[in-house]
């Protein structure tokens, strides 16, 4: 369908066109998750958008403790250290190297 095309039909054939396509959407969704060639953040993000829109976002905010007295930002900093060696694995980033260059001279 055309976007002319689209742009003059009302909201409720646009809807009854986007439910038909609904099955061939949910399918090629699960079809990408299962895709071991699927970069795992982009898996990880179609699980979140999935689960949001079948169970919806959580109205109450959610508590983060730790048996480990971990800090809050501690936690963070370990997540991030988690997404940046998946990002390496995955080559979205480069792999830093422990030498750094002295920029002085």
């Amino acid at each position: 369908m055309e976007e002319k095309e689209m742009d003059q039909q009302s909201p409720e054939k646009l809807r009854v066109i986007f439910l038909e396509i609904c099955p061939m959407v949910i399918d090629r969704i699960e079809d990408m998750i299962k895709n071991p060639n699927t970069p795992i953040t982009a898996q990880v993000q179609l699980i979140a958008m999935v689960l949001d829109r079948a169970l919806g976002k959580p109205e109450t905010p959610v508590k983060v403790s730790s048996e480990d007295d971990t800090s809050f930002e501690e936690a963070e900093a370990m997540l991030m250290e988690i997404v940046r060696e998946i990002q390496v694995e995955e080559g979205m980033v480069p792999k830093l190297t422990e030498e750094v260059s002295d920029c002085e001279g």
